[in-house]
């Protein structure tokens, strides 16, 4: 049950492994009431904690200053792990900031051009490679550390290798050995002071591989920024595009030549719209002809 209530088994999770416990009809009852519990439990808090934030109602809350509302008493904080009483002290659970004003204007109707398409695909292989390289970095630097360690220790450390690597670091080697990267880290846990070299000396050639591949696709980058930049700024070219595309059509000219006679229909005596000079006859005779002739065979 504190497992439950600390977030880590779910109420499902909890009533599996209990359910096999209750033998006697007196634990019966007290299952029928612990699972009454956790169903009016699970109920109250998904009402809302499954909810985001930004899908909450917060105009009733209590609001500081112009961007901040504090989350309703119903709202749970989501299950943090890791965390301390000085973590609780200091870091901010129950404020929110919301938009107010011309913040809540969204930019979703906009539709980005192909040179601002290409300008966030760079960005977004940038902050990969520079994420990888970093991790890297630290999956070596904890490698380096760890040998050491060994080379001081003798051949295994007291409370193993894996304390000494964080998540990340374990990502790295799973990226670079892929599906063997189990066996790795079990080769790692079982003899360190074997794998260890061989380890770190495959991320330090990764590593350095993956800093060349940052500079010689800086390269590339930035012509890409270069060609498209100045581009991506006219965000209203497609839809200029798209007006004078419907306004130079035939049909727009249609409904325009219609409109004005239908108005002129009813105001005789107004001025005469899209009545322009001729100067030379003869041309404009050719033009009515070859006109009248195109409109006599379309309507054969």
């Amino acid at each position: 049950v504190a497992m439950y209530v600390d977030g880590v088994w779910t109420g499902q999770e909890v009533i599996g492994v209990v359910d096999s416990m209750m033998t006697t009809a007196r634990l019966k009852d007290l299952f029928a009431k612990l699972k009454a519990a956790i169903g009016a439990r699970d109920q109250a808090k998904g009402s809302l904690s499954q909810t985001r934030v930004s899908e909450l109602d917060l105009s009733g809350c209590h609001k500081a200053g112009t961007s901040y509302k504090k989350l309703p008493k119903e709202y749970e904080d989501p299950v943090c792990s890791a965390r301390t009483e000085w973590h609780n002290e200091v870091l901010n659970d129950r404020w929110v900031c919301v938009s107010s004003g011309s913040e809540d204007y969204s930019w979703s109707q906009f539709r980005r051009n192909e040179y601002e398409m290409s300008l966030f695909k760079c960005e977004d292989d940038r902050y990969e490679l520079d994420m990888l390289i970093e991790n890297t970095a630290g999956a070596l630097r904890a490698l380096t550390l760890l040998s050491e360690a060994l080379r001081d220790n003798g051949a295994s450390l007291p409370g193993g290798c894996m304390p000494m690597m964080r998540p990340q670091h374990i990502k790295v080697l799973k990226v670079i050995y892929g599906d063997h990267a189990s066996e790795l880290l079990e080769n790692l846990e079982r003899a360190p002071k074997a794998a260890i070299g061989i380890v770190l000396q495959r991320v330090r050639l990764k590593h350095a591989e993956w800093c060349k591949a940052k500079r010689d696709m800086n390269k590339i980058w930035k012509e890409v920024y270069k060609q498209n930049y100045y581009k991506s700024l006219d965000h209203r070219s497609f839809y200029f595009k798209q007006v004078d595309k419907k306004s130079t059509s035939a049909k727009a000219f249609w409904q325009e030549a219609t409109a004005a006679k239908r108005q002129a229909s009813f105001q005789p005596e107004s001025p005469r719209r899209l009545c322009y000079r001729m100067a030379q006859d003869s041309v404009h005779s050719d033009i009515l002809r070859v006109i009248l002739s195109a409109a006599g065979e379309s309507a054969e």
